[in-house]
């Protein structure tokens, strides 16, 4: 479930731009008290029937979104990082400050199996069953195994 009120006022507070949802999603974690633990998302989101690849913040359980706080739609997470640990992890590992993280898994994201996962059910959600059954029919370039923290690590094969 999305908070509306709360994704406006996080919104202004991390004076969210337009069209980088990730950048601002990033800045929620890293600037606005009490979102220090909270996680930071990259997925999918389908809204007004159209899937997108968007980012956004989840906070015990709930959607915060500062970058589009009010439009309604579903949101199918893909990446997550926990909190200012898990971004600077993050940002450690890929060696780029270079949002979203996705990009680092092969085009769109495909070669995780968890990104892979949240485009086939985005693209299901809106009726594009085609495209969902393209995503499950790729075979990733990558190979991805989990790390000792559970998280899934890339390795070229």
């Amino acid at each position: 479930m999305k908070d509306i009120a709360e994704s406006k006022r996080v919104g202004k507070l991390v004076r969210s731009i337009s069209k980088q949802c990730y950048l601002n999603a990033f800045r929620v974690v890293q600037n606005v008290p009490g979102y220090a633990k909270a996680d930071y998302v990259e997925g999918m989101a389908v809204l007004g029937g159209l899937p997108i690849e968007h980012g956004w913040v989840e906070i015990d359980g709930v959607i915060v979104d500062p970058t589009l706080p009010m439009h309604q739609g579903e949101y199918f997470p893909g990446l997550r990082f926990s909190g200012e640990y898990g971004l600077a992890e993050a940002l450690q590992r890929y060696k780029s400050t270079e949002l979203p993280f996705f990009y680092h898994f092969g085009w769109g994201g495909v070669d995780s199996p968890e990104f892979k996962a949240a485009l086939i059910a985005a693209y299901r959600h809106a009726g594009w069953e085609d495209m969902a059954k393209r995503y499950e029919e790729y075979e990733p370039q990558l190979a991805c195994e989990d790390s000792p923290d559970g998280r899934t690590a890339v390795v070229a094969e």
